[in-house]
């Protein structure tokens, strides 16, 4: 569980440097208001590229992490698969009257 933990840390740091990344490369295209403007008509989708790229990453790790917590949870519920039902004479104190009798008599 505290490997699972980890890596949504992980990820949770990866989109804070995703987001840090991407501001700045904005700012480094568009303090060049040509480049910028030309990226903006030409190539959009390299504007969030590397946001894109580190949020990926980050994605990964978060998944994951959310996965390895609730594998571990769950190992917790697993209900013994070998255990078998036994009819004993107490079962039997709990079904409705008259309808046990019709039963045997009809074995």
């Amino acid at each position: 569980m505290i490997k699972g933990w980890i890596q949504i840390i992980i990820g949770v740091m990866l989109w804070a440097a995703a987001i840090s990344v991407g501001i700045t490369w904005i700012g480094f295209c568009f303090g060049t208001i040509i480049i910028g403007l030309l990226l903006l008509f030409f190539a959009p989708r390299i504007l969030i590229f590397p946001t894109l790229f580190i949020g990926t990453f980050a994605n990964g790790f978060l998944l994951v992490g959310l996965a390895t917590i609730k594998r571990t949870n769950r190992d917790k519920d697993i209900i013994d698969v070998e255990a078998e039902w036994v009819k004993t004479d107490e079962d039997d104190k709990h079904v409705i009257p008259g309808k046990l009798e019709d039963k045997r008599d009809q074995d």
